[in-house]
């Protein structure tokens, strides 16, 4: 089974496109459909085509970004969705790859999918409609919709934002983006009563590499998210990324517990502080998971 076009549309909408490379909020070089190096078949396209890794100020076009996003769910996501839940009506399918392609292949472990393969389809959407929303301890307006949209596709095979007449299930969740997007040029610095010319002004400051055209899209948003890290660190913030939310999230799977806000709220002190207590706790089973001579030498020091 492969990706349906109304699918890879479904996933490139959500994505935004980007054609110049430019670092996401932790710093990764981005391009396209949120293409990295890491990714195998990203990486062999791109250094089979230009012989090298992706660097700043890179291009890519539309058509090349769908054929790369087109080869990525087919190797990668693709097959992880066909392995966990086998043949798959087309718009399951083109759901599941949806989650699993902006989640990762570990979320075909997770509750919703667990209730999907149960055949358990309401619960299944239910679940993702209501979960994995959140980074860095907040609900993200953008993740709200694409949940809300996926759990809708997967259980009724629209495409929202797909065909002549979409329907929007998100336009709270656009505004409450856009209002997001404001806070973030507020933030830094900027005059956010014409949202156009603030977009324009925090563009020109870091051209290259984003492009001067006031649309805050995801290579501005990504740079905006940066730049407000920066900012916070130099005034003594916390300095937590919005790269705890992932592993908030697996804790969450794991124990039923939002870890995502929990760890957030801590901040580095307060993570470290739980890390060592946590370690002193489960001291006896790090001692006895240790090889004897490392283990000896521990209760002769101690």
């Amino acid at each position: 089974m492969k990706i349906s076009e109304s699918g890879l549309a479904f996933i490139a909408g959500h994505e935004g496109f980007v054609s110049s490379a430019y670092r996401d909020p932790v710093g990764v070089l981005t391009i396209g459909y949120g293409f990295t190096m890491r990714s195998r078949v990203f990486a062999a396209w791109w250094r089979g085509r230009y012989g090298r890794d992706l660097r700043m100020g890179d291009r890519i076009t539309k058509d090349g970004a769908l054929q790369v996003l087109r080869a990525l769910i087919a190797e990668e996501y693709g097959a992880a969705v066909r392995q966990a839940f086998g043949p798959l009506p087309q718009y399951q399918f083109d759901a599941a790859c949806s989650v699993t392609y902006n989640l990762g292949p570990g979320a075909l472990k997770w509750r919703w999918a667990q209730a999907l393969k149960a055949g358990n389809v309401q619960r299944a959407a239910a679940i993702l409609r209501d979960n994995y929303n959140t980074a860095g301890g907040r609900r993200l307006p953008g993740l709200v919709r694409r949940r809300k949209e996926e759990a809708h596709l997967l259980e009724t095979g629209e495409y929202i934002g797909v065909g002549p007449a979409p329907r929007d299930l998100g336009k709270t969740d656009s505004i409450d983006q856009t209002h997001e997007d404001a806070e973030l040029l507020r933030r830094l610095g900027h005059d956010v009563s014409d949202m156009r010319a603030a977009t324009k002004a925090f563009q020109r400051a870091h051209h290259p590499p984003l492009v001067v055209d006031g649309i805050f899209g995801p290579a501005t948003r990504a740079t905006a998210k940066r730049a407000l890290e920066r900012k916070t660190a130099a005034k003594g913030g916390t300095g937590v990324v919005g790269g705890v939310g992932a592993a908030g999230v697996a804790l969450e799977e794991t124990v039923g517990i939002d870890w995502t806000t929990i760890i957030y709220a801590l901040g580095t002190t307060g993570v470290v502080i739980l890390l060592a207590y946590l370690a002193w706790a489960n001291r006896g089973r790090i001692r006895d998971s240790l090889p004897a001579p490392v283990r000896r030498w521990f209760e002769g020091w101690t």
